[in-house]
């Protein structure tokens, strides 16, 4: 029986200036699998600022798009 393997996705910020906010999720192909365009994720309360890596892994996973076993981690 094989273990699945845990994929990394990772977590870009694009843009974070004057009042706008565009950052995307990428997975280990570099294909964007997940955007963010502006405050709505925040004032919904799915990420509690830019850098709660937690809350958007949860949402993710919560949609779907990852797997509960799978790393999210931010782009270096």
């Amino acid at each position: 029986m094989s273990v699945p393997e845990r994929k990394t996705y990772l977590y870009f910020i694009n843009l974070d200036e004057r009042g706008e906010f565009y950052a995307d999720v990428r997975d280990e192909s570099n294909n964007t699998i997940f955007e963010i365009k502006g405050f709505d994720i925040f004032e919904d309360g799915w990420m509690r600022n830019k850098n709660d890596l937690m809350g958007l892994r949860n949402h993710l996973v919560g949609l779907g798009v990852m797997k509960d076993d799978d790393y999210l981690t931010r782009e270096a």
